[in-house]
């Protein structure tokens, strides 16, 4: 297997990653700027409610997001197997 094999299958798992874990982390963002844009105008500074508001936030979007995550990880791994003769070469 070549360098160049090496860093394309490399790079093509971290492009996955970044499409999988994506949507999750863009909704954790999203939860915790308005909790904290909520916090600063109601002056509550309680950290439980940011975090309790992230993690039921998150746990839904990975609820709501798991079917396609299944579906885009067992195609990525699929077309990966099956061209896998190109990287024992």
């Amino acid at each position: 297997m070549d360098i160049d094999q090496v860093v394309l299958l490399g790079r093509t798992m971290l492009q996955e990653v970044v499409i999988l874990a994506g949507p999750i982390l863009a909704v954790a963002i999203v939860v915790s700027l308005v909790v904290n844009v909520a916090q600063v105008l109601t002056s509550l500074q309680d950290t439980t409610v940011s975090t309790v508001a992230r993690l039921v936030a998150t746990g839904g979007a990975l609820f709501v997001s798991m079917p396609w995550m299944w579906r885009h990880l067992a195609n990525f791994t699929l077309s990966t197997f099956s061209d896998f003769h190109e990287y024992l070469k």
